[in-house]
């Protein structure tokens, strides 16, 4: 009840972004990865986490798991010019396919000797 007085019609201020992670098929090629990350710079999307991993059945396509915000409609827009580029065989929006186990990439150096390096690596192994 505490609203500003006004004389225009205020919005509701709640953030309407969104996080997807798309996974974008490609060709394993040089060029590629600059090409894509080129289509978010040039547009002003931003990009929250990237990872580009050749796949293992078809050495030639790599994947590129791409994590980024923005409206359903910003959304919409970056994966259909995904779709567009010519090295891009893919683009799977696996937020909506419910299916996908999200894990968070770290590369710790951790240096020890003894009982606990022996406790780090264990705690280590469970994320493999």
């Amino acid at each position: 009840m505490n609203q500003p007085a006004s004389a225009y019609f205020l919005e509701d201020r709640h953030d309407p972004n969104e996080t997807h992670t798309l996974s974008v098929l490609v060709q394993n090629e040089p060029g590629v990865l600059a090409r894509v990350i080129g289509l978010f710079s040039g547009r002003g999307y931003n990009i929250e986490s990237l990872t580009v991993s050749e796949t293992e059945s078809q050495k030639h396509l790599s994947r590129i798991p791409i994590v980024t915000t923005g409206t359903p409609m910003v959304i919409q827009q970056i994966k259909h010019q995904l779709d567009r580029m010519v090295p891009v065989y893919r683009v799977v929006d696996m937020t909506l396919t419910k299916r996908a186990i999200e894990r968070e990439l770290a590369m710790i150096k951790v240096r020890g000797t003894g009982e606990p390096r022996v406790e780090a690596l264990r705690l280590a192994d469970a994320f493999r």
